[in-house]
């Protein structure tokens, strides 16, 4: 929608935690936000006996205590003041050895989406993201980016006519047999192509930044993108 004659696009964000996945459904004109089940929720839906956990946070974690996902929230972007924009969140978890990152987005507004490496401090430098905890006594953390964008491998992207959208691969899975789909909201799958260190005995966290970049072409009013964030366990007890 116009707000002051600048475009603002949307995207939805969902988090996919292991096998949870909880869809956000946005008013027009309300904010749009990220809301995740949080860490003691998705708790309760792993077996009891099990010592592995994964997680994905927002910003910072200290002594175990985590900012939930909910607060990586995109209020609007705006084309007209940037090319991208930068949100930070987080992988987290016990006795995880390794992990892969998932993306599955729709196409409505042909967004590029990146995920890089971050490193923490609580000393503002340039360009880093700066997060706010959501603690009673909030607290102050920049993130940088780290290297090039983690490299990844699309499941079903093809280019039509100029436009990124999914191919037909991953329809089954996805819709069932419901074929009468949007082509914009067949969701296009992406997931990095090596996996990532966690921590096979102990905890650990590992930051990202999440770049949402407008690829310099205009984006459609009213429009809203569908991403969900995913973290899979992978070869769990490969290294510490």
């Amino acid at each position: 929608m116009r707000t002051d004659g600048k475009k603002k696009n949307r995207l939805t964000i969902t988090a996919h935690v292991l096998t949870l996945c909880l869809l956000v459904l946005s008013v027009a004109g309300a904010s749009t936000f990220a809301w995740f089940s949080s860490r003691k929720s998705v708790g309760s839906y792993a077996p009891i006996s099990s010592p592995e956990a994964l997680y994905i946070g927002a910003g910072h974690i200290e002594n175990d205590t985590f900012e939930d996902i909910r607060y990586m929230y995109f209020d609007g972007m705006d084309v007209k003041k940037a090319d991208h924009v930068d949100k930070v969140f987080c992988v987290y978890g016990t006795g995880i050895g390794n992990y892969k990152i998932q993306l599955a987005f729709t196409t409505n507004n042909q967004f590029i989406y990146s995920i890089y490496h971050a490193s923490e401090s609580s000393v503002e430098s340039e360009g880093a993201v700066k997060y706010v905890t959501h603690q009673t006594t909030p607290q102050t953390f920049y993130y940088s980016v780290s290297g090039e964008a983690i490299a990844g491998t699309f499941l079903n992207k093809q280019e039509v006519e100029g436009e990124s959208i999914a191919n037909a691969e991953n329809h089954t899975d996805t819709y069932g047999s419901y074929a009468n789909v949007n082509k914009y909201a067949e969701p296009i799958y992406w997931q990095t192509s090596v996996a990532e260190t966690g921590r096979a005995r102990g905890a650990f966290v590992n930051y990202y930044i999440l770049r949402v970049s407008y690829n310099g072409k205009e984006v459609n009013d009213r429009e809203t993108d569908v991403l969900c964030l995913a973290a899979k366990t992978f070869n769990i007890h490969a290294q510490s």
